[in-house]
């Protein structure tokens, strides 16, 4: 008798409290990824520009070693965490447009290797491999490389920005919602040329790039608690 009582457990009601756990978990991630993105390239826009003569330019990079090593980091980081977030807040099953949704993931998936391009070229400009010095030129060939990953990334963003359905029920809030999305996606666009905009403005995109992914992700959350209410 015992035997059955504890066998009559409502399972369903077990997997789906499981589940919900899960989706909170990805918006979380989610999060994390967008934050710990920002913050890297908050420290890249630090970065001072690459001096034009041979010396300086190997001062260079001991100069900006801090930000370049930590850049580096935290992108490795953001990577994970934001690809899973992605994966499991927008992936096969998640609402909206199934094209808009599956452009969204894949300009995000291609920003997300540029990031992995840029954490490889930060990573040998600040760590050693067996004591050889970089020549100038291969220094500047990484610069060169970083940039334009960087740029390639913030395309990727601004593509999701302006295709990404993001969950919302009011009309109100849908409409705020497409406007900023349009509006910070033509920001990240104009953010992919950093080396044309001053630091104040790279810095304001990098900023950008962690509010709107965090505003996403409060929205995946807030979908995910009407949805265990209902």
């Amino acid at each position: 008798m015992n035997g059955a009582t504890a066998s009559a457990i409502p399972l369903p009601v077990v997997e789906r409290a499981g589940r919900d756990r899960g989706a909170v978990a990805f918006a979380w991630l989610w999060i994390a990824g967008a934050l710990l993105a920002s913050v890297a390239l908050a420290l890249l826009a630090t970065v001072p520009a690459l001096p034009t003569t041979a010396d300086a330019v190997a001062l260079w990079v001991d100069d900006a070693s801090f930000q370049l090593t930590w850049a580096g980091e935290l992108l490795f980081f953001a990577t994970i965490a934001w690809g899973t977030g992605a994966a499991g807040a927008f992936g096969a099953h998640g609402r909206g447009s199934p094209l808009r949704r599956t452009t969204a993931l894949v300009a995000l998936g291609v920003a997300l290797i540029a990031f992995v391009v840029v954490l490889l070229a930060l990573g040998r400009l600040v760590y050693p491999v067996a004591d050889i010095e970089l020549a100038v030129e291969t220094i500047v060939l990484l610069e060169s490389v970083v940039i334009g990953a960087v740029h390639l990334a913030l395309l990727g963003l601004g593509v999701v920005a302006f295709t990404l359905p993001v969950p919302v029920r009011s009309t109100g809030a849908r409409r705020a919602t497409v406007t900023a999305g349009v509006a910070l996606g033509v920001l990240f666009l104009v953010g992919s040329y950093p080396w044309l905009l001053p630091m104040w403005l790279n810095l304001v995109v990098a900023g950008a790039v962690g509010c709107w992914g965090a505003l996403v992700g409060i929205a995946v959350l807030v979908r995910d608690r009407d949805a265990a209410r209902s």
